[in-house]
């Protein structure tokens, strides 16, 4: 089964991406931390995800990229925290910029790969698009690539979640 949650920052969807992961038979449970500590604000988010996690007896695993060479145990339960850490991981890399079809065509595969050894995988997403923000050129063509990802995985999905003030609305289930 595939689950996407979005929404809004600090609007309940990464202890409800907990508690559906925790409500899975398959194991292990893994917990994919995909993001970058760059500041102490990002610091502080971690440590807060952290101990949101304590004694669930998920297997923490901390990769920025290329999940699709991640060795998963067949039957496992995955949560990915998050499509929005990952897509910019994938993105603003080292040597540059990718393009966005190279980062969305990369995602896919690389989440089609885990979906071959996952039971169960939910990906957290964040709902960054209605903002009202006018951004420079490159932040837009981040946020028109992760919104590409986020419609291109809801269509695959089994169930869909969106947060809208800290309720969760099923969009999509099955």
């Amino acid at each position: 089964m595939l689950i996407l949650i979005s929404g809004q920052a600090d609007s309940g969807k990464s202890l409800y991406a907990e508690t559906r992961l925790s409500e899975f038979r398959s194991s292990p449970k893994i917990y994919l931390a995909m993001s970058k500590i760059v500041d102490e604000e990002m610091r502080e988010r971690v440590k807060k995800h952290q101990a949101m996690r304590s004694g669930k007896g998920f297997i923490t695993v901390e990769k920025t990229q290329n999940l699709g060479r991640l060795e998963i145990p067949t039957g496992s339960a995955i949560m990915i925290e998050s499509l929005t850490a990952w897509t910019a991981n994938e993105m603003f890399t080292e040597t540059g910029v990718k393009e966005s079809g190279h980062v969305v065509t990369k995602i896919l595969s690389d989440l089609s790969r885990l979906l071959e050894h996952a039971e169960n995988i939910v990906i957290v997403s964040d709902d960054i698009f209605s903002d009202g923000v006018e951004y420079d050129a490159l932040t837009e063509e981040y946020v028109k690539t992760l919104a590409l990802l986020t419609v291109k995985i809801a269509e695959i999905a089994d169930e869909v979640v969106e947060f809208v003030s800290g309720f969760a609305l099923r969009l999509k289930h099955c």
